[in-house]
């Protein structure tokens, strides 16, 4: 037998909520913070936050943590159409790839409302005669408000009253939190979706809002509320078991149950420690989603003190008579004494308020079954922390109601007197989310998928940000074949990729996977007249400002090949033959700045010309053998070409330095300096198709100062351009200057052998380098990362692959198979990654 609880809602407008009981209540949704992965002085930052708001608030409060599932067919929709025409076929087996993958794991994301009762405002009528009119007339209003029989109006000027309440209230969360105010379609949405628990996502009504009559009461302007705000509470409820209530609705002309269960909280561990007690947050362990419902009222110090002094009157009375009676005190009354002495002394000392507590926990399920496990792994959860749950009998309906804004606490069996700090332990607000919330899909963390739309970034105006991206790890631990499939998924969506591919690990991917042969183009430069000059960063320059960027280039490369410091006059002389080309060479070329230098050694004072000309004999011997060839060409040679969504560049037996070797491999790195540049034109392309860039082994670059400048170049205008690039490299440290780190969006972390690498990775990562941390990212599986997202949240993900044929082009390990598949066949097989 359910009890007859008249439904609490009366009406709502933004976000005030006006309850039958004549309560109103305003409701703001919190925005959710990272909480995993900080250090401990920032997790108690956020307590203290926490602890702050519930000190000063000075009201009753009403906090939901609920899910918001997330539909897959409508992700599915919208990834289809963005998709690219030519790989459309392709993109359509891989999205229904990803999407079978995820059935069954209730895809969705927390958000988190805090509700604050207002004080109760009267209009002023202005004479005694008026005033007790209005009295007999408030009084009238009240008992038909509790009858039913008639919803009483609004005023206006009572409306505008709550307003300076809540603009108040908004200022102190706002002052701890960033909070948003709920609207008229976020109550809709919260009250209606407690009615489909266990069946579908909550259907959501096209510019609906409660009606509202304007009226005229004694010249004053009032709402008269309709009664349509009672639609929202559809389906046939039963309560026949007990501990759970079942509701029935009809979705798409077909009749579904669902089961719901409502769970309080009987027990918190008084001296629990923090870290460790986030009493709220452990639930999203768990591979379901939990709901919560916790409501406080505030008792002021004062009075909180004098019934603390009452109980301690009391419990000593008991002691006293169980003493008089010759009977032994109970460890009960023992306890509760020395609790109340030490609540006492701590209350006398900080002057905290007490809140009375009551916390209300839902979980929601298609079967019977399915609820019972999800109660008992719940309850398990909660007993490693020595918190005691409880489903109450008889309670289910109250419970449910309690979760409805605007309502009140319809439970008083469980209330705990807990101080702000008990309170603020269990971390509302705090999220395990992780990634864009769409895209596609890329892997799991914990029990979440995690989605990512490459050109979020610079396209969401509340993040306006870079979309490039690192990936760092150890050889072997997942990197490349991340970027890979983030490439391979920017290319689904119309993008145009350039991947610099030096070990030849992406050559094969046009025989491999059909349906990028026809829009690839796989560029193999060699030493050879063929191919000389196809990296002059002199002569693929179309425009002035390209040409003065390309003219800097040359210039790093020459002082790097010829060793010529800044400052000196060789560097100097470099300089200006490179100007000199620039402004007055029709087809400027590194040749001809060769030719510009040999002309003016001999205008240089006679003691430079020997250090100057044996700069320039390096010079041409390299300009005329081996790699050396590719970046000095006459100005005749055409540019590569990059007209093909997919250019693969890679240069044939490139040599380039271990990270031992200081003055090996100078071609190499001077050939890498030549390849950033051609990134940073291809980047800069007109169009406004999104552009992604992918530089493997983008550390060796980095670990010289030549080097280091064009990449912090090339990474800094990405954004501008409405480009990207992803920057592949074994070597945390190497990308730690400020320029390069403050230009990356998202930063995939993969598993770090050494230790200072380690250290270095928690510093890009933007989390502490504590030993914890460290130790993690240098035992992460094959596979899996932390990565830091565009919103600067932290957790582990681990990269899933759901196609087979995919995984295995993507595959760098030796003697992985890389032979041509036949056509384009879908196994919905998940693969972790395990490459480098």
């Amino acid at each position: 037998m359910m009890p007859n609880i008249p439904f609490p809602i009366k009406y709502f407008e933004q976000n005030l909520i006006f309850g039958i009981d004549g309560t109103v209540s305003a409701y703001y949704e919190l925005q959710p913070f990272n909480y995993d992965f900080r250090s401990v002085d920032e997790q108690l930052d956020l307590l203290g936050n926490l602890e702050t708001l519930y000190w000063n608030i000075q009201a009753d409060t009403h906090a939901l943590v609920v899910p918001e599932f997330h539909s897959l067919e409508e992700h599915r929709s919208g990834l289809r159409n963005q998709l690219s025409p030519d790989l459309g076929k392709a993109g359509a087996g891989f999205i229904e790839a990803s999407m079978d993958h995820l059935v069954g794991k209730g895809v969705h994301s927390h958000r988190f409302y805090l509700g604050i009762k207002l004080k109760e405002s009267q209009v002023k009528n202005g004479s005694i005669f008026a005033d007790l009119t209005y009295v007999w007339k408030d009084f009238k209003r009240y008992l038909l408000a509790r009858s039913g029989t008639e919803i009483p109006e609004i005023f206006e000027e009572e409306i505008h009253t709550y307003r300076t309440q809540e603009e108040l209230f908004y200022s102190r969360i706002n002052s701890c939190f960033r909070v948003r105010r709920v609207m008229t379609e976020d109550f809709e949405w919260l009250i209606r979706r407690s009615f489909y628990r266990g069946i579908a996502r909550t259907p959501k009504r096209k510019n609906w809002k409660p009606e509202a009559t304007p009226v005229h009461i004694q010249g004053k302007k009032a709402l008269r509320p309709g009664r349509d705000v009672l639609t929202l509470a559809e389906g046939s409820f039963t309560a026949t078991a007990g501990r759970r209530l079942e509701v029935e609705q009809f979705v798409q002309g077909v009749s579904r149950k669902g089961y719901m269960a409502f769970l309080t909280i009987s027990h918190i561990p008084d001296k629990a420690p923090f870290p460790g007690i986030e009493w709220l947050y452990q639930l999203q362990k768990l591979s379901f989603p939990v709901e919560a419902s916790v409501r406080t009222e505030t008792i002021e110090y004062s009075k909180a003190l004098a019934q603390v002094q009452n109980k301690k009157k009391e419990l000593k009375a008991e002691d006293e008579h169980a003493s008089e009676s010759g009977e032994d005190t109970s460890f009960h009354i023992l306890n509760s004494r020395q609790e109340a002495l030490e609540l006492e002394n701590n209350l006398r000392t900080d002057k905290f308020p007490l809140l009375t507590t009551s916390i209300v926990l839902c979980v929601s399920a298609t079967t019977v079954e399915e609820l019972h496990m999800r109660i008992q792994l719940i309850k398990d959860l909660y007993s490693d922390m020595m918190v005691q749950i409880e489903v109450p009998y008889g309670d289910q309906w109250r419970a449910f109601n309690e979760f409805l804004p605007g309502s009140k606490r319809y439970i008083t069996d469980y209330i705990h007197h807990m101080d702000p700090t008990a309170v603020a332990a269990g971390m509302f607000g705090a999220t395990r989310q992780l990634g864009d919330g769409l895209g596609h899909f890329i892997g799991m963390s914990q029990n979440l998928p995690v989605f990512f739309q490459h050109d979020r970034g610079p396209k969401d105006p509340r993040l306006s940000t870079t979309a490039s991206a690192a990936f760092i790890g150890s050889l072997g631990a997942g990197k490349s074949l991340g970027a890979n499939l983030l490439a391979y998924q920017a290319l689904l969506n119309g993008s145009k990729v350039l991947i610099f591919d030096p070990k030849d690990e992406r050559g094969h991917w046009p025989e491999v996977l059909p349906e990028l042969k026809p829009i690839s183009r796989v560029v193999t430069l060699r030493a050879s007249i063929e191919d000389r000059g196809k990296l002059d960063p002199l002569s693929g320059a179309h425009n002035p400002t390209e040409l003065t960027a390309s003219g800097e280039t040359a210039k790093r490369i020459l002082q790097f090949l010829s060793r010529a410091a800044d400052g000196t006059y060789e560097a100097i002389s470099i300089g200006k033959a490179v100007d000199y080309v620039v402004q007055n060479d029709p087809r400027p070329s590194m040749t001809a700045v060769l030719k510009s230098l040999i002309e003016s050694n001999k205008l240089a004072p006679e003691k430079r010309q020997e250090s100057l000309g044996e700069m320039v004999d390096v010079l041409q011997y390299l300009a005329t053998s081996g790699q050396g060839q590719l970046l000095f060409g006459d100005g005749s040679q055409e540019a590569i070409d990059l007209s093909k969504p997919l250019t693969i560049l890679q240069i044939e037996d490139l040599q380039l330095p271990e990270e031992s070797q200081t003055d090996f491999g100078r071609m190499g790195i001077a050939l890498l300096m030549a390849i950033s540049d051609f990134s940073r034109r291809f980047s800069h392309q007109t169009g406004d198709g999104f552009k992604l860039v992918l530089f493997d082994e983008s550390w060796r670059l980095a670990k010289v100062r030549e080097g280091r400048a064009i990449l912090e170049e090339l990474v800094r205008t990405g954004r501008s351009k409405n480009a990207a690039i992803y920057l592949i490299s074994q070597n945390a440290k190497d990308l730690l200057g400020e320029e390069i780190r403050s230009n990356l969006g998202c930063r995939f972390v993969f598993r770090c052998r050494d230790q200072r690498e380690a250290e270095a990775a928690c510093d890009i990562l933007g989390i502490e380098a504590n030993e914890y941390n460290v130790e993690r990212i240098r035992n992460l599986p094959t596979g899996m990362c932390l990565l830091s997202d565009l919103e600067k949240r932290v957790n582990e993900l681990e990269i899933q692959i759901v196609e087979e044929r995919i995984f295995h082009a993507f595959d760098t390990r030796p003697g992985s198979n890389k032979k041509p598949q036949t056509g384009i066949t879908i196994e919905r097989i998940t693969r972790r990654t395990g490459t480098s």
